[in-house]
């Protein structure tokens, strides 16, 4: 074991003994409890140059871009209340051996929650989605919640059948989860004094990336690619919805979410650490309302932000219908405060600031329609999508120095920071997947290759059978990339991309199956064709 490793489990440790100590702080009051376990195991096997796209996106990490790999996973969930039910706890220990993943025996998952009301905290080490995603419940034909699988873990399977969307800009689920100390309102709660017509949710967190081992190791063979340690995490995000359906058949959803990497150690093969960031209080306050750098950071922060922050605007109006709901959504990615609102600023040659108007161009926008009436019952939910990231604000950036004064937004270059190995964990990109995650790079590089393109993404889902029931979800993705806009590629990349999940879920079933077929045709990851199959096992210790 390395030195680098053996710091990440001592600071890892931290998490897990306060996750031990919220949920003992708890346990002795008890007034019911229930625990939990599951089981599962997964494999994937393929030909081509990688694992298919689908089979490696969206799952938590819990993938590998390896032609052949896999998994055995096990974990317990405890949940019970006290103080005659005013207070509810929840803990989840979640281990994973893997074979050709990023790390061959990893603690996925371990975390306390206490929730009073409808607030929640949250220590340690947990699964997040991303906010507003395309999560498409499927409700015709067998009943999927049904399965004591999907009802006691619902995170095993539920996402992979629900989720229609190509991912968040922001936060996707597409990377292993990040330890962090959480408080949350996580489910919608009615504003004040507005009879139910307004709802809100919000969530504030602080933790740490846990990677900088992994960094270290991937990046060996690039004596050019910095890596980082011990860098922190923030993220923030405030939610509002806007109606009754039962009262005006539209409503409307939409909010901010924003996320930083900050403080840590910038290390380079061959020259050890060459950079410290600060990690003071004052920096914990400038990660959550983002401010200029102070005289310990490098120039480029002090004249912008300080840290790494992406943020992600969202917003969704939806028409119920009697026989369908059509949702129509969007988000909005930004860096910085570059493209925060639709303004970009320049500076003249006397170096006074200018305000320029600047329309949003990269943009995700997507319509869902669920399907509620008995016409075609099989079909629960279509979706489709339009992705782009490729202006970034524009192809040039100047600052303002003595020789050139004027100054000019532009080159966000997603994901990718000038000191952190960018916006990433265990090498799978944390935003929308589509811009392939550094683990696909064969050169060590941290970087992400192709952050500039345009996709356009369907999906669709539902359930048949009633004895025998089965869940399914298709989708197909094509993907155009033009690279960098430091680094373009000599010729555009494009990827088309399929998967067709199948899950057999008898009703009350402690069993669940699923087989998944995947196929890639690409002049950037080649062509891939796999198959993907897990079997999980749920039970309830009395």
């Amino acid at each position: 074991m390395t030195l680098s490793i053996a710091t990440d489990n001592m600071i890892r440790t931290r998490y897990i003994l306060l996750s031990l100590l919220l949920l003992s702080a708890v346990v002795h009051s008890q007034n019911k409890c229930s625990v939990n376990y599951f089981t599962e195991l997964n494999a994937i096997m393929s030909k081509g140059d990688y694992a298919p796209f689908w089979l490696t996106a969206n799952r938590q990490g819990l993938s590998s871009v390896d032609k052949a790999n896999g998994y055995a996973r096990a974990g317990l969930s405890l949940t019970g209340d006290f103080a005659t039910g005013k207070y509810h706890y929840k803990a989840v220990a979640d281990v994973v051996g893997g074979y050709n993943q990023t790390t061959n025996l990893a603690l996925h998952q371990l975390y306390g929650e206490l929730s009073w009301r409808w607030l929640t905290l949250s220590v340690g080490q947990k699964e997040c989605f991303g906010e507003m995603s395309a999560l498409s419940v499927i409700d015709n034909g067998a009943q999927f919640s049904d399965n004591r699988v999907t009802a006691l873990f619902p995170n095993l399977y539920n996402n992979r059948f629900y989720s229609l969307g190509s991912g968040a800009q922001g936060y996707s689920g597409n990377s292993r989860p990040i330890p962090q100390v959480r408080i949350e309102i996580p489910e919608y709660i009615n504003f004040p004094w507005t009879k139910e017509w307004v709802k809100v949710r919000a969530h504030i967190a602080y933790g740490m990336f846990m990677d900088g081992g992994f960094q270290e190791d991937f990046s060996t063979g690039n004596r050019n690619t910095r890596y980082t340690k011990n860098v922190l995490y923030h993220s923030k995000a405030f939610f509002v919805k806007v109606g009754k359906p039962e009262r005006f058949p539209i409503t409307f959803e939409g909010g901010l979410e924003m996320y930083s990497q900050f403080a840590g150690d910038v290390y380079k093969h061959g020259e050890g650490k060459t950079l410290s960031m600060p990690n003071g209080v004052e920096d914990f306050f400038k990660a959550f309302i983002p401010m200029s750098g102070s005289d310990e950071t490098p120039s480029g922060e002090q004249n912008n932000i300080s840290g790494n922050q992406v943020g992600n605007w969202h917003f969704a109006l939806t028409l119920h219908t009697k026989p369908v709901d059509v949702r129509l959504y969007g988000q909005h990615m930004f860096e910085d405060f570059s493209q925060l609102f639709f303004v970009e600023y320049q500076s003249d040659i006397n170096g006074d600031r200018n305000i320029i108007y600047y329309p949003w161009k990269d943009i995700m926008v997507g319509v869902n329609v669920k399907n509620k009436s008995s016409f075609l019952p099989f079909i629960s939910n279509v979706n489709y999508e339009y992705i782009a990231t490729y202006n970034q604000s524009g192809a040039g950036y100047n600052d303002p120095g003595p020789h050139f004064t004027e100054q000019m937004d532009g080159v966000d270059d997603y994901y990718n920071h000038s000191i952190y190995a960018g916006w990433h964990n265990y090498g799978m990109g944390i935003g929308n997947p589509l811009v392939f995650s550094p683990l696909y790079n064969r050169n060590g590089s941290l970087r992400f290759a192709g952050n500039r393109l345009k996709a356009h993404h369907v999906g669709v889902n539902g359930a048949v059978g009633e004895k025998l029931p089965f869940v399914y979800r298709l989708m197909y993705t094509y993907s155009e990339n033009w690279g960098t806009y430091y680094n373009p590629f000599n010729n555009k990349r494009y990827t088309t991309s399929l998967v067709a999940d199948i899950g057999f879920a008898p009703k009350k079933s402690k069993w669940m199956a699923t087989l998944s077929l995947a196929y890639d045709k690409s002049n950037w990851i080649g062509e891939n064709l796999g198959v993907m199959f897990s079997v999980a096992r749920v039970g309830i210790f009395k």
